[in-house]
């Protein structure tokens, strides 16, 4: 999954730390050392060539031994004993385990379709394990699968099925209209994905970095108050990473009040999954004693683009692929994984040219009608793009 496993950009360099404090960290140091203690000790070595006998065998016995054990406790066993460096592999056997934090799962999405006929006339069931599928996206096409039996009883026209993912990942968490087709079509049946028909959205296995925010977010839980760590860590168990999760303090209720705002890396927050998050905190009791705590989805702008592109001579045309890519960069597909827009942040779009440059070798230039995009507590919602040939 890409760059996941990836330690952070700026770490501390143990193996100076060590060097500093005097430990023979290659073998240049190790037999500076030597000769200070055999000098120490009034010893000395007749043959001082680091090719004599006696110097291969204290090499060969102590100084290889001892500087390779320091470069392994430099690179392995001193990043993995702080939460900020450690590998995944310590994060999830170690770190995340003591402190009752556990890798989440990949998750597949489940929700609700919309069946519709033309002729209400008659009892007309579709089977469990029907497949509706997406168009091509990226090079690779979506699909769903009907949980339960759907029938169409006589006179009705319009019905709804609970349907399931047929992989897990946050892919399949694609925007209204987007799964549209039957794979054994019938005939004068169609079927759509309406808005909020997510009811639990797909999740990819938590990446290294979302895991160690986690468990990081956990030290802040350790008081008695519910402060916003502790909802952090609350909200982050339905898949929400941490920081896809804002909090506002400041009263919006009165005394005792605060609002999460949340959002997904692909697709859009559903009533279902909201009402699933405020039940546990507020009904079932998760929340602090007076507290008054409300979550809801990060609020959208609406935000019409044009994207104007040429392409090197003789190459094969990609608008598809561009327009794809740019809706990726809002949160409408994982085919690819832009720079994603975030609230409270700058979404710079020449960022956005420069990585589709990198994604297309055959794209000459490409523009935008709109200049940077400066959020506050809200998210863009691309709601028309339109790429074109210029």
């Amino acid at each position: 999954m890409g760059n996941e496993n990836r330690t952070p950009d700026i770490v501390p360099d143990f193996k100076k730390m060590m060097a500093d404090a005097g430990l023979p960290v290659n073998e240049t140091v190790a037999k500076q050392q030597w000769d200070q203690v055999l000098s120490d000790q009034q010893i000395t070595i007749e043959n001082g060539s680091p090719f004599s006998p006696f110097w291969r065998t204290v090499k060969a016995l102590i100084t290889q031994p001892v500087v390779s054990l320091l470069d392994w406790i430099s690179r392995i066993l001193m990043p993995d004993l702080f939460i900020m460096t450690a590998s995944r592999s310590a994060l999830i056997g170690l770190h995340g385990p003591s402190r009752n934090v556990f890798v989440m799962d990949a998750i597949k999405a489940k929700g609700m379709l919309r069946l519709t006929r033309v002729n209400p006339d008659g009892v007309l069931s579709i089977t469990a394990g029907a497949l509706v599928e997406s168009d091509s996206i990226g090079g690779a096409v979506y699909q769903l699968r009907t949980l339960s039996a759907a029938v169409f009883q006589e006179g009705e026209s319009v019905i709804e099925v609970l349907i399931e993912a047929t992989s897990p990942g946050q892919a399949y968490n694609l925007p209204v209209g987007s799964y549209y087709r039957l794979v054994n079509p019938i005939e004068g049946v169609t079927v759509r994905n309406e808005k909020d028909w997510l009811l639990i959205p797909g999740a990819n296995e938590e990446s290294t970095e979302a895991y160690r925010n986690r468990i990081r977010n956990v030290f802040g839980t350790a008081a008695k108050w519910h402060i916003n760590t502790v909802y952090k860590s609350i909200i982050s168990d339905f898949a929400i990473p941490v920081e896809n999760i804002e909090i506002v303090t400041q009263a919006p209720r009165g005394p005792g009040t605060a609002n999460a705002f949340i959002y997904l890396n692909v697709g859009q927050v559903s009533t279902g999954l909201l009402r699933a998050i405020n039940q546990h905190i507020r009904d079932d009791g998760h929340h602090g004693h007076g507290d008054d705590f409300l979550v809801y989805a990060m609020p959208t702008q609406d935000k019409m683009i044009t994207a104007t592109y040429s392409l090197h001579a003789n190459s094969a045309d990609i608008k598809a692929d561009i327009k794809t890519f740019i809706q990726a960069a809002f949160r409408l597909n994982d085919a690819y994984q832009p720079m994603r827009t975030r609230p409270n942040s700058l979404f710079s779009m020449s960022l956005l040219q420069a990585q589709l440059h990198n994604q297309f070798p055959a794209l000459r230039s490409i523009d935008f009608d709109c200049g940077d995009i400066k959020t506050g507590l809200w998210l863009p919602k691309l709601t028309q793009l339109v790429v074109q040939h210029g």
